[in-house]
């Protein structure tokens, strides 16, 4: 057999492994999202109460209920919503099928480390959803709905709001990745620690200038949506420092082994 073969027959079981590892995180997705099905109606009426008591601290009494505009619209929406808390559920089982699917090309040592990482990352996505829906969430609502003319009604639309917070939601979640973005980058080689050291003073001005954009102008709502982005920062700065230090003491000890 050629050496054109057997890369062909080794990238086309990559491929299948590939696939494999999609089919099982879309059936936990699936799974979980049967499971939460029978809880999705009292999610949205979460949902509705939180965004009421926003609405009236914001704009003053007044009816706030969500509303449907379409036939299916509650009916999909609920499947949205069950699909998104299926892989909130089920998160873990997702990562260690990507894990598991990356592992092969890791070195001994590396893979000692898959457990733990797994971890850290299903709590920083945890995290991340946690602070995208009790902190960025309303604080962007209330700001929204602060530039709002008095004279427009407001009527907030199911299927939009849930979709609205979905997005806020998965995005924080794969920001709060940030940190194990940073560590690899710089167990590649891509970035060096001391530079992550270097820039620090640039990351703050940035994130206090992301935070005053997207917040309220509060310093309080600044320093809440400020704070955590610099938390992030710092933590990947730690995880790049402890994956440079061990990548250095792999390398002493092949080289006492030459």
């Amino acid at each position: 057999m050629s050496h054109a073969d057997k890369d062909s027959m080794g990238f086309l079981q990559h491929l299948e492994e590939l696939r494999w590892t999609i089919i099982w995180i879309l059936v936990a997705t699936t799974t979980g999202a049967l499971i939460v099905w029978y809880f999705s109606d009292d999610v949205v009426v979460l949902l509705a109460d939180d965004l009421m008591r926003i609405l009236k601290r914001t704009l003053g009494p007044g009816n706030y209920d969500l509303h449907v505009f379409e036939v299916a619209e509650a009916f999909t929406t609920r499947i949205k919503l069950s699909l998104l808390l299926g892989l909130l559920v089920t998160l873990p089982v997702s990562i260690y099928k990507i894990w598991q699917f990356v592992s092969p090309g890791l070195f001994v040592e590396e893979r000692r480390m898959v457990g733990p990482l797994i971890a850290l990352s299903t709590i920083l996505f945890y995290c991340g959803i946690i602070f995208a829906y009790f902190v960025v969430v309303k604080l962007t609502v209330t700001f929204l709905f602060r530039l709002k003319p008095p004279s427009i009604v407001t009527t907030v639309r199911l299927g939009s709001y849930v979709s609205f917070i979905s997005r806020f939601c998965l995005t924080f979640g794969l920001v709060f990745q940030v940190p194990l973005v940073m560590a690899f980058l710089s167990k590649a080689g891509i970035v060096s620690v001391r530079s992550l050291k270097q820039a620090w003073r640039y990351v703050i001005a940035g994130f206090f200038i992301l935070a005053a954009i997207l917040t309220p102008p509060d310093v309080i709502s600044q320093l809440m949506m400020a704070g955590p982005m610099l938390a992030l920062y710092w933590l990947g700065y730690v995880l790049a420092k402890i994956f440079e230090k061990s990548q250095g003491t792999d390398s002493g000890l092949d080289a006492r082994k030459v």
